[in-house]
């Protein structure tokens, strides 16, 4: 049977008189409210598996903690807000908890094993992503507007919680999809949005108003008319949030982020250890309780390091030559330097599948350049990788990885608020082995 699922854009209704206006949205609602019952019932059936499977030890993991001149302790986390991190350390030298300044302090990291079950339950997460920044991977979500209900993956519901939801993600999806849905999130709204998987597996934009989530479902206004749209139908969806006013000096802002295994990547502003849980604090009324034990690291460098992957992208682009006619323009979309999940969707990597320049501006402040270039695993062949990088049109550092190396760390100054580019190329006429990994690429002051 075929299911009609129109695009309704802005555009679309506009183009539509009131009587066929009111038919499509009612051909439209009936696609998407299909089959609703079976998806609840696989659902709670899910949750309930997730459940058991992610009910692990709720032990205090150990933590290495790094300042800003590069010094480490070890011990386990008490507490952590703007001035001071208060920690046990490891091995205990005395049962007195120590504090150390969080200005000071980079980044504190776990180094005890990650338990297996983790990585499981994080691979079938819904992403939703607060309008701070924040990313929280969930089992469930219901309810309207600063009122939601959650589910991690604990099981666990979580009521009254007041985030600020922009975008909310159902599936994992293909490289294609993937790059549409990226696509409709840089898109400005007027209007809140439905992502919708067409017949085939495209990604389609409904605009209108999300009213509630409930049982499985969505309940949209697309001009006056309410559909109930099934979320089996839905790659995600959109929230219209108006564009904030930049922060002034001395406004308050969250002093770091939260990263658990689970996925979750949570900007907070103080945690503290409540027993088996973690709380923490931010841009929401109720503090979010999560398991200690799915504490991943805590970044407390806001405001003295800039991870390259949060910044804008001004260019990105293949260098090898092409040759292959009309195919060029299809392998320049395929072979560009592009951001790929890294561990546990925890950090991303910057993946080179062959020689590339990668561009962005240095934000005010930042004036290094730190990471770590590696060969990727899957590249079966081996050449010399040639490293440039660029501030403005100045070659501030020429390096090479050899035919026998794996990878090299990277450390270079650079000028604040200029373009920097970072190229990778190779002497091989084929570019056979030059596929890399640029990780943890971060700036600093």
């Amino acid at each position: 049977m075929h299911i009609f699922t129109p695009r309704i854009t802005n555009q679309t209704a506009y183009g539509l008189g009131s009587s066929e206006k009111k038919s499509v949205v009612r051909r439209f609602a009936a696609s998407l409210s299909w089959p609703s019952r079976w998806f609840m019932l696989v659902a709670n059936v899910g949750f309930a598996a997730v459940a058991s499977t992610v009910a692990i030890a709720q032990t205090s993991p150990v933590l290495r903690m790094t300042d800003i001149h590069g010094q480490t302790w070890n011990g386990s986390l008490e507490s952590i807000d703007q001035d001071q991190v208060v920690y046990l350390p490891s091995p205990a030298a005395s049962a007195e908890p120590t504090s150390l300044k969080t200005s000071e302090l980079m980044r504190l990291e776990r180094s005890s094993k990650v338990p297996s079950s983790i990585a499981d339950a994080a691979s079938a997460n819904w992403k939703a992503r607060l309008s701070d920044g924040t990313v929280l991977s969930l089992q469930q979500i219901e309810g309207k507007e600063k009122r939601w209900m959650i589910r991690l993956a604990d099981g666990v519901v979580r009521t009254e919680f007041d985030g600020e939801l922009k975008t909310l993600k159902f599936k994992k999806l293909d490289a294609k999809a993937e790059e549409a849905w990226q696509a409709f999130e840089r898109e400005e709204l007027k209007s809140d949005a439905l992502i919708v998987v067409r017949p085939g597996g495209a990604l389609d934009r409904v605009d209108g108003l999300v009213k509630e989530i409930k049982d499985g479902k969505i309940q949209f206004d697309v001009d006056g008319q309410i559909v109930d749209a099934s979320i089996d139908r839905l790659a995600g969806v959109l929230w219209y949030r108006k564009p904030q006013e930049p922060k002034g000096q001395g406004a308050s802002t969250a002093g770091f982020v939260v990263q658990l295994l689970e996925g979750s990547s949570i900007l907070a502003d103080r945690a503290k250890v409540v027993g088996t849980e973690l709380e923490l604090g931010g841009q929401w009324t109720n503090a979010l309780r999560v398991p200690l034990d799915w504490l991943q690291s805590i970044d407390c460098g806001l405001d003295k390091i800039a991870w390259l992957s949060s910044l804008a992208i001004l260019d990105a682009r293949p260098t090898g030559r092409g040759g292959f006619g009309e195919f060029d323009a299809i392998l320049a979309k395929t072979t560009k330097p592009r951001w790929i999940r890294g561990e546990l969707g925890t950090n991303e990597d910057l993946l080179f599948p062959g020689p590339g320049e990668y561009q962005f501006r240095a934000p005010a402040g930042m004036t290094k350049l730190q990471a770590r270039i590696e060969r990727s695993e899957d590249s079966e062949s081996r050449s010399a990788i040639q490293i440039e990088v660029w501030v403005d049109d100045q070659v501030a550092l020429r390096k090479e990885i050899g035919a026998d190396e794996q990878g090299l760390d990277l450390e270079v100054g650079i000028a604040q608020e200029k373009k920097i580019k970072l190229v990778l190329g190779s002497k091989s006429p084929l570019h056979l082995g030059t596929r890399a990994l640029v990780k943890q690429a971060k700036l600093l002051k």
